[in-house]
């Protein structure tokens, strides 16, 4: 009974990891002030599904700004409406390191474009922040835009996904790449096999000539 127990304990239990679902971490200087009608964004595209947040590359000059900042994901640059909107208080953007925005995941996000950007209506020059940006467009999915018109240029960023493993998902993973690679499996489960063997026999010789 214990020993069923723990099995379908060990069945049922799970871990959650993060995973890169699109990057563009470097970065050649600053954006210059985020401040009343601009906007800052950058389109990219979601390698994998569970999209839940965004790290983006943020400045605040070393000082105490009070303007909130208003992040939206959309699909596009075009769309009407928003799929998240957040407001982010100033005291919450890192100065010289990433600024960590989170949403609920979405879970069919793999292969999907995106478009995401920030704004601060109410921020007015010496009160605003800024983001990194690099200079030489080095993500090819993707380019930035400044007041809604495309930059060649990239925001500073890394998305990432949110991935639930269990051991049932993780033997189905492997199942999976057993048949297709099968010839593959069978040789490394012989030599395996061939060399757990040889061990066996060798601690069995030792062991005899030992009570010899």
């Amino acid at each position: 009974g214990l020993f069923a127990f723990l099995l379908v304990s060990l069945l049922l239990s799970s871990c959650t990891l993060d995973n890169i679902a699109a990057q563009q971490d470097k970065a050649t200087g600053l954006w210059g002030e985020l401040v009343g009608a601009e906007t800052f964004g950058q389109s990219f595209t979601s390698t994998r599904d569970n999209l839940y947040r965004i790290d983006l590359g943020t400045a605040t000059y070393a000082r105490a700004n009070t303007a909130p900042i208003i992040f939206h994901l959309r699909v596009s640059p075009s769309s009407d409406g928003d799929i998240v909107t957040l407001t982010l208080p100033a005291s919450e953007i890192q100065n010289d390191r990433p600024t960590t925005i989170e949403f609920e995941p979405l879970k069919n996000s793999a292969g999907t474009a995106f478009y995401f950007y920030v704004e601060s209506p109410e921020a007015t020059p010496g009160n605003a922040v800024t983001l990194y940006v690099n200079s030489y467009d080095q993500y090819p999915d993707g380019t930035a835009y400044r007041s809604e018109q495309p930059v060649n240029a990239d925001l500073a960023f890394t998305a990432y996904s949110q991935e639930e493993y269990t051991l049932t998902s993780i033997w189905g993973v492997l199942s999976r790449r057993v048949r297709q690679d099968i010839g593959f499996f069978i040789c490394y489960g012989a030599a395996l096999l061939a060399v757990l063997a040889f061990l066996g026999v060798f601690f069995h010789k030792r062991h005899d000539r030992g009570l010899g």
